[in-house]
């Protein structure tokens, strides 16, 4: 599942992270992103331990200060996101590639091989039937 990450946490979440990770800037009422956000799940449970997918919301939250919002928008636009979604893939701490709108679950993986990252996706009835398992040992 997809971290929600905070502007705060950006750095020790993303930029410090030991394996890929792809950032999906997203805003709640934008339609391209909510039908992003089914393919980036299925993806982080068939790539989990191999990239990190995180989630940073654009929108201005009610519970956020002023100051939490400033935050958020210099971290919008020190990675230069003008459009939503703009998926940003992560290696090394370092943006490697940015992506504008709607891709597919198969765009996603063509562009991850473009970039060097061999990634192996573990099929998902896979991993159910290991959480099968694994319930199963602990009744």
């Amino acid at each position: 599942m997809p971290v929600l990450v905070k502007p705060k946490e950006f750095d020790a979440e993303v930029v410090g992270a030991k394996i890929p990770v792809l950032v999906d800037f997203y805003g709640e009422r934008c339609m391209p992103c909510r039908m992003q956000r089914p393919i980036l799940v299925e993806l982080s449970e068939q790539l989990q331990g191999q990239m990190k997918f995180c989630m940073f919301n654009t929108d201005r939250e009610r519970q956020e200060t002023d100051e939490d919002y400033e935050e958020k928008f210099r971290t919008i636009i020190s990675y230069q996101v003008m459009n939503l979604p703009t998926l940003l893939l992560f290696v090394g701490g370092e943006v490697r590639r940015a992506m504008i709108g709607l891709h597919t679950k198969e765009e996603l993986m063509e562009i991850f091989a473009e970039e060097g990252l061999h990634l192996t996706p573990r099929k998902l009835d896979e991993k159910n039937a290991e959480d099968g398992k694994d319930s199963g040992a602990n009744q």
